[in-house]
Parts: structure tokens; sequence; C-alpha cells
């Protein structure tokens, strides 16, 4: 199997966290592939184009995360990091949705020209992430390598590879950070946390 993601991907993490978890990893090459190459290559995996896709032969794809995460899940026959189903997936579902509105303010503060750039859509994605953090303070997060708590340690991750001075999210959440500073030292976490690469050459940036 193939596993087409990016190093700074939240969703790729996530999923090759979940690899490393169940131990499927041995079983899949990872392919360094950016979305916004500029080829059709992906398009053709998934037509959305977006990673992370998991090609399983040469006619089968499965996208997005939490398909993915799951089908690993069942293969692998581990079930304890969906023992408790319902909790793990709406924390992934939580966590999911802090990624994507990090993702979302990152592309508007980083691609878009400052010209373009909307502050009342970046503040509505701070304001998502920020009572995203107040509903997991109301969470009783475990030590346990489950979904749940693996999508929730990556979304950290991110929020702090891309808006740790921003967000500065420790000084008003002491048990999450207190929570994520034990829970991140399990290697699975640590082998798959998003981290910055250079951008291919390929990539077409939003016009400026």
């Amino acid at each position: 199997m193939k596993l087409y993601t990016w190093p700074s991907s939240p969703f790729g993490a996530k999923v090759w966290a979940v690899a490393l978890a169940t131990g499927m990893d041995k079983k899949i090459e990872k392919v360094a592939y950016h979305p916004w190459q500029d080829d059709l290559d992906l398009s053709k995996l998934n037509p959305l184009n977006k990673i992370p896709v998991l090609q399983i032969n040469a006619t089968e794809t499965l996208y997005d995360s939490p398909v993915i995460c799951q089908y690993l899940i069942d293969l692998s026959k581990n079930q304890t990091l969906t023992e408790n189903l319902w909790l793990n997936l709406r924390q992934q579902a939580l966590a999911d949705g802090m990624m994507t509105a990090g993702a979302t303010a990152r592309y508007e503060t980083h691609f878009r020209p400052e010209a373009l750039q909307s502050k009342d859509w970046i503040g509505r994605q701070f304001k998502a992430i920020n009572q995203s953090f107040k509903a997991l303070n109301r969470e009783q997060l475990s030590k346990d390598v489950t979904l749940g708590n693996i999508s929730i340690a990556i979304a950290f991750f991110y929020l702090d590879l891309r808006f740790k001075e921003t967000l500065n999210w420790r000084d008003s959440n002491k048990n999450l950070a207190d929570w994520f500073e034990a829970f991140s030292q399990h290697s699975c976490i640590q082998q798959s946390k998003p981290v910055d690469a250079p951008i291919p050459g390929s990539v077409r940036l939003l016009a400026r």
C-alpha cells in the first residue's frame, strides 16, 4: 500500500500515527505529495485533489483521513484504538475540525496576498479553535493510545507548528497542556507529528 501525504499535513500525520499504533506502517510506503503539485497524478487517486490518500492496489484508493484510519484499524484487527467507538469518533471529528480551521487560517495568512485576506474569516477560524479547546477541557482525556487521543495530539502539534505564538493556548489550558506533554511522548506520536518541509517548485501558489 502507498500513503500519499505531506510532512506538514496534520491529517496525514494522524493516519501515520494510527498506522504506527496498529503496526500497519510495515505494510505502507509513504509517498511525499503536496496537494498543490501541478500535475494530475493525485486527482486520479482522489478527485478532490486532497491528501492523505491510501492506495490499496492498482484500482482501489481510500480517502479522507477518518476513512483511512478506520480501514487500518479494521485491517490490523486492533480494536483497542476505538473500543469506545462513538467517543473516539467524536473526539476525532473535533480534532479534525481544529486542524481544518488551522489549515484554513494558514492558507489565508501565508499564501493569500495581504490585501485579499479576510480578517473576519481568519477570526472565525481562531474562534472555532478556541471554542474547541474549551470543549476539550470538559473531556476526560486518558493517556491510552486511542484514535481520539491520537487525533487531538496531532491537532495540537499542528497548531503549535503554525500558530504557537498567536494562540498561546497553554496559558489558559493547563490541564490540556499537561495531558499533551505526557501523551505526546508515545512513539507513534513522536514519529508522526507534522513538520515543515520545503514546498516543491511545481506548486502554484495563490495569485499575488
